[in-house]
């Protein structure tokens, strides 16, 4: 296992841009997701922990040692790509032990270690298959397998539930968090899914226009954004803004709401809108109302919409310590003190 240490990196491709000046720190052992937008460059960072891109400038460490100028192999990496990349020539077990096979190990070692990939998938019955003859489920295991079956310092993973239906992804994403646990290694896992990356990871690194904008746990990234991206990225349905003069915040801010945390009626102290309800959509467990405030759409939530009707006007509120405010011109959150918050909130 390995902690990494990423400083200054940088990384263009001939005038473009790529990735500016990145520092990260991942502990030995930690589940790390890579999230953000197509473009913003989690795809290539991966790929130049792996070796497979040269950086331009920056540095990378393993566990303190320099590894920017050392090749794929000599990094003791295992990569995991969207499609598999399996050989369909070969069964499952020969899939599995190329990469031993490639070390030149002797086939007793090769055997043990492909029984032990098998057994901790679940997969010993699907070792004689070829790759044709199985699930989008079973070819991810078998990609897995062949990962983790040379014990990498580092396993690295770029997308690889995107081609699973959804019940699938779920199942699939359950597994990888059990198997990494259980093995104790270091993930970098990279998805533009923020559910995916919320629920399998010890920290995220949200990524846009090869900036990480915040790297911090999970449900610190979702209620305490460092940047109106990151709040707008993170959650779903997307948190709702609003300009100051809306809500009477200070000029020059846009204060942010989360539809869970706006429902009808009203919370004392806290911030209150009216408007015209225009929708009204079941999820369930819970009804998304859409509300037209001061022409903005905002979206709200509630549990039993009976008497609702659209078109007619409706009362939302949300407490105080669950609206955010962000710097209109930067998108940076804002801090403001709870007498502050409280003051700035008034009933439209």
């Amino acid at each position: 296992m390995a902690s990494i240490k990423i400083s200054g990196l940088e990384k263009r491709f001939h005038t473009v841009h790529v990735l500016k000046g990145l520092d990260l720190a991942i502990e030995d052992g930690e589940f790390i997701s890579f999230l953000g937008p197509s473009g913003c460059g989690k795809s290539t960072l991966l790929f130049c922990i792996a070796g497979l891109e040269e950086i331009n400038e920056g540095t990378i460490r393993f566990d303190g040692r320099d590894i920017t100028d050392l090749g794929p192999r000599e990094r003791n990496i295992a990569l995991v790509f969207q499609d598999y990349a399996l050989y369909p020539h070969m069964s499952v077990r020969e899939n599995i032990a190329f990469p031993l096979r490639q070390q030149k190990l002797d086939d007793g070692t090769i055997g043990k270690q492909v029984a032990w990939a098998a057994d901790v998938l679940g997969i010993e019955a699907l070792l004689d298959r070829l790759p044709a003859e199985l699930s989008g489920g079973q070819r991810q295991r078998v990609a897995v397998g062949r990962a983790i079956v040379r014990n990498p310092s580092v396993l690295l993973m770029d997308e690889p539930l995107s081609n699973l239906d959804a019940s699938l992804r779920v199942r699939m994403r359950t597994e990888i968090r059990k198997l990494q646990k259980e093995l104790g290694i270091t993930v970098i896992f990279v998805t533009h899914d923020q559910e995916e990356a919320m629920v399998l990871s010890d920290r995220i690194a949200v990524m846009k226009d090869g900036i990480v904008q915040q790297f911090a746990a999970p449900m610190e990234v979702y209620n305490h954004p460092a940047n109106r991206f990151v709040a707008g990225f993170i959650g779903s349905p997307q948190m709702n803004f609003l300009p100051a003069e809306l809500c009477g915040a200070t000029a020059g801010h846009v204060v942010g709401v989360r539809p869970h945390d706006l429902k009808p009626g009203t919370v004392p102290g806290g911030l209150t809108l009216s408007g015209e309800l225009m929708l009204v959509e079941p999820a369930g467990p819970f009804q998304f109302l859409d509300v037209a405030v001061g022409g903005h759409v905002v979206r709200a939530t509630c549990s039993d919409p009976a008497g609702l009707s659209p078109g007619e006007r409706i009362t939302l509120s949300a407490g105080a310590d669950a609206v955010r405010y962000f710097a209109a011109d930067t998108g940076l959150r804002l801090t403001p003190s709870v007498t502050e918050t409280e003051s700035r909130l008034h009933a439209l």
